[in-house]
């Protein structure tokens, strides 16, 4: 599903990324971590397609990035979402709102029962109606989330997900992402908090100066 070969990218003349490689399987939940400035945002853009690799190759399912055209990015999101630490809300729009927003921009036509599903899902169906800046941080980070699965991804990325969340906030985020995850969804996470995947079945991608170690 996701495969890194050889990558390496560059800022100015310092590699963020030093000779990556590795391969995330369909349906897995991988978590990477590593100090901050390890890479690990870089390497999340770059399975986004928002960054591309200096050198190296990367596939993420059928799309060859180190090739991608421009033209060809939007067909890429359709099965690759971002969350991230900062929730990238609109403020002052509703819960609805925000989570319908992604199926607008498709053109999609149905979406209220769409938007209802995805927000159960977070267990905020209840709050379809409030103002996205009324909720806590846990909240708008399960937003956040329902926002991503709303077109039913086959990869969702996340960067550090609970770094402004209180401890257990952050346990019901990581909990949501696994119950996704068991649906088939590979689930990608970077954090700095090996409190999350210590001691589990889930692979772990140790990221330091650019390279990986583990």
């Amino acid at each position: 599903m996701i495969t890194f070969s050889g990558v390496y990218k560059y800022y100015d003349s310092v590699a963020v990324l030093n000779n990556v490689s590795f391969n995330i399987e369909k349906g897995e939940l991988a978590f990477i971590t590593g100090p901050s400035g390890a890479g690990k945002t870089t390497l999340l853009k770059l399975i986004f397609g928002s960054e591309v690799p200096d050198e190296g190759q990367i596939k993420v399912g059928d799309f060859e990035l180190s090739k991608i055209r421009h033209s060809k990015i939007p067909l890429l999101r359709r099965i690759v979402t971002f969350v991230f630490q900062d929730f990238r809300l609109r403020q002052d729009l509703t819960v609805f709102e925000n989570v319908a927003l992604p199926l607008k921009v498709a053109g999609e036509k149905e979406i209220k029962q769409r938007v209802l599903d995805a927000l159960k899902d977070v267990s905020l169906r209840h709050k379809a109606d409030s103002i996205v800046k009324t909720l806590s941080g846990g909240e708008q980070q399960r937003v956040a989330i329902a926002r991503a699965i709303i077109t039913n991804p086959q990869i969702i990325l996340a960067d550090e997900p609970t770094g402004n969340l209180d401890p257990e906030s952050s346990q019901e985020i990581m909990s949501l992402f696994k119950r996704i995850n068991t649906r088939g969804c590979t689930v990608v996470i970077a954090t700095h908090s090996p409190e999350f995947f210590r001691n589990t079945p889930y692979k772990v991608l140790t990221l330091k100066e650019g390279k990986i170690t583990t």
